[in-house]
């Protein structure tokens, strides 16, 4: 074995180990820098993983564990789709399918990060959806990542299966509503999404 055959070996193990624990932005900036794939098989083992796991916690009860464990096993499944782009493993919006409540556009900056637009959802308060979505970003293990609110609103489907932005947040101010409504028709293709004031 030649000495650089073990260096591309030993790059490839510590990818695949930050990789298993979740240290996204470590991971990322080892390919970069040395050029070593990870083996996809691995990750996809991973993936598997934290879907069967995800699955068992909401079905005990856990939402906000599954909820977690489903967000790493997305991210590592775009990481395998798209490779090592921090703004293609992390997802641009999240709105689960009959949602009614608060909505968030944060600015993510750092840790492999320029000016990635992500919209978030899911509390009752828009500090909160903050809070939890900076921990969703340091839970991937992007831990030199800045996020920063954009302005926020709510949203909700409505009975004919559309789906409408309106108002702003008290803390933030008011959100760009038809950056969101762009945001929100890629995740739900297909359905219309209006804005009101």
């Amino acid at each position: 074995m030649k000495p650089g055959d073990r260096q591309s070996i030993n790059s490839r193990i510590d990818v695949n180990r930050l990789l298993s624990e979740m240290k996204l932005e470590a991971a990322v900036r080892a390919m970069k820098r040395s050029g070593v794939r990870f083996h996809s098989e691995t990750i996809a083992a991973l993936v598997v993983d934290y879907e069967n796991r995800s699955r068992e916690l909401l079905a005990a009860g856990e939402i906000g564990e599954a909820r977690r464990l489903s967000r790493r096993a997305a991210a590592l499944n775009r990481l395998l789709a798209h490779g090592p782009a921090p703004a293609r493993i992390v997802a641009e919006a999240e709105l689960p399918e009959g949602y009614h409540g608060k909505i968030l556009l944060v600015v993510l900056n750092g840790g492999g990060f320029a000016d990635m637009v992500c919209l978030r959802s899911g509390d009752g308060w828009h500090r909160e959806i903050l809070r939890n979505t900076r921990a969703e970003i340091k839970d991937l293990g992007f831990t030199h990542t800045r996020i920063d609110p954009l302005g926020g609103a709510f949203a909700r489907f409505d009975p004919d299966g559309g789906i409408v932005i309106w108002g702003t947040s008290d803390e933030y101010g008011c959100c760009d509503k038809q950056e969101a409504a762009r945001m929100i028709a890629r995740v739900h293709p297909g359905r219309s999404v209006r804005t009101e004031e």
